[in-house]
């Protein structure tokens, strides 16, 4: 595969992700808001606390197979190798589904001893979770069927469910339930249907749309064995840094009150538009890249690691300059003014999640040439951060101590990847022109937050305006982005907005 056809094809399925991301956190949001009106801040926190249980135990049970299968089906159709991929396909189904069952029995009877007296709302706590554990075998399926798809480059299927279907339906079932009458049980219970209707739609598409023509035959062989022995690690790797995100919330119901998780919890999701763009290429960026490794071609992965990169932190910036310089006023907007306070953790947040876009796609091509046990070494180091750090500072300084333990430990997580991609294979990120547009984007932060003091009564979006005009002045003049890339952006552009015609209304359909 050419370092054109590898770009092109991040390009094309990125678009899908992308457009499906953003449609999926704005929905997501419009949910957390008909959340944050109807139930109280105690309540939304024990609802956040009892489903970072269950999100936890699900990220545990899926045992790595959500990035060890598609990254072995790409990494056998790069090898030519494709009688291995069915035994792949079911093994991962099947232990996926074995290990989601046991979780869901195992799951409430490890909280209720291993948390005992730690929430002030724990008995809420425990009773929502015994309602939503019935969601995470049907979670586990629906993770692995799309890393299925994801294999063979099928990356609309990921829209289609999880940034469609899900927050849709999720979406109605809370409307119903605001009118059927505000309870945080009535929530619980929209929550899990949600999940059941997603489910028994992906099984239908899966019945429909199968990615490969399926062979009744169940073996158990060195392919599996490779994909267990790859997949362990990741899965230590997926916890920990499921930990580093969750840790803090645990630890702020542990050691403040439930009305300061849900602040916490409501802010939070808004840094996830920092990793969207990551996000969606990343999505795509496994498979390509392991298929790339598969054919030998270091070169053109390194090549790919700096171009994708250099338009991941592109893309990303200005994102993390609305958040980094107007907290209070995208809280207020969104949530009320009850969740101002809550501007500090966003901005400290903000500048611990940029360092994801910036350092990139190191995370992703170690995991594509096959190292993922350095990646449950560095999870570890940085989960261990996280952790001393939050018993440190939240004791102290509440919400503010939480996100700066985060801002740390994955900046920290971030060091360590893009170090092993250098020392191992002699890949990174920093050409010339990229190291020149770090200090210029550095520059119009300063310049940002002292216009924000010097001009406190100009609108936001007038000065954010200006920004916008001089950011985009910079891109093009400055020498960051070639015609190369300028190529690159016009096919974005191309395949968002066919996503966003063609996809998105397409989606019942092919369901």
């Amino acid at each position: 595969m050419s370092l054109n056809e590898s770009v092109n094809r991040i390009v094309i399925g990125s678009g899908v992700i992308f457009a499906g991301t953003i449609s999926g956190l704005l929905l997501n949001i419009l949910i957390k808001g008909v959340l944050t009106r109807n139930l109280s801040q105690t309540d939304f926190g024990t609802y956040s606390l009892a489903l970072t249980v269950i999100s936890l135990t699900g990220a545990i049970a899926t045992l790595g197979l959500h990035e060890g299968v598609p990254r072995y089906i790409a990494y056998f159709r790069g090898k030519k190798e494709d009688h291995k991929i069915q035994e792949i396909v079911v093994s991962g189904l099947l232990m996926g589904l074995v290990a989601g069952v046991v979780a869901m029995f195992l799951s409430p009877i490890v909280f209720e001893r291993a948390a005992a007296g730690m929430f002030d709302t724990q008995e809420n706590i425990a009773s929502i979770i015994r309602i939503m554990i019935f969601a995470i075998p049907l979670t586990i399926f629906l993770n692995i069927a799309i890393a299925i798809y994801r294999g063979f480059d099928r990356t609309n299927v990921n829209m289609y469910f999880y940034d469609v279907i899900r927050p849709v339906s999720l979406w109605a079932f809370v409307s119903i339930a605001v009118l059927a009458g505000v309870s945080l049980h009535t929530f619980v219970l929209a929550d899990l249907l949600s999940m059941v209707f997603t489910f028994g739609l992906m099984v239908v598409y899966f019945i429909k749309h199968p990615p490969f023509k399926p062979e009744l035959k169940i073996r158990f062989s060195e392919p599996t064995k490779q994909l267990v022995k790859y997949s362990f690690p990741l899965l230590i790797s997926a916890t920990l840094l499921n930990l580093m995100t969750w840790t803090d919330t645990i630890m702020l119901g542990y050691f403040k009150s439930s009305q300061v998780v849900g602040i916490y919890s409501a802010v939070y999701p808004l840094v996830s538009f920092l990793t969207i763009i990551i996000t969606s290429m990343g999505f795509v960026y496994i498979p390509v890249a392991s298929r790339i490794w598969g054919e030998g071609r270091r070169d053109i992965l390194e090549s790919l690691y700096q171009i994708v990169t250099k338009w991941c932190f592109v893309l990303s910036f200005p994102i993390f300059v609305l958040m980094f310089v107007y907290p209070e006023a995208i809280l207020t907007r969104l949530y009320g003014p009850d969740y101002a306070m809550g501007a500090t953790v966003l901005r400290i947040l903000a500048l611990g999640f940029i360092t994801n876009a910036y350092f990139g796609f190191n995370y992703h091509t170690i995991m594509a040439v096959g190292d993922s046990g350095f990646l449950m070494k560095c999870s570890t180091a940085s989960a261990v951060i996280n952790v001393v750090l939050n018993f440190m500072l939240i004791p102290q300084h509440g919400m503010i101590g939480a996100a700066a333990a985060s801002a740390v430990s994955f900046a920290s997580i971030e060091l360590l990847m893009t170090m092993r991609a250098w020392r191992t294979h002699r890949m990174h990120p920093f050409t010339m022109a990229y190291r020149k547009f770090t200090v210029i984007c550095v520059s119009l932060v300063a310049v940002m937050m002292v216009l924000k003091f010097v001009l406190p009564a100009a609108s936001m979006l007038l000065v954010y305006g200006m920004f916008a005009m001089v950011y985009l002045a910079v891109c093009q003049y400055s020498g960051v982005i070639d015609d190369d890339d300028r190529t690159i952006a016009r096919q974005v552009r191309t395949n968002v907005w066919r996503t966003i015609g063609v996809f998105v209304p397409g989606t019942l359909r092919n369901v």
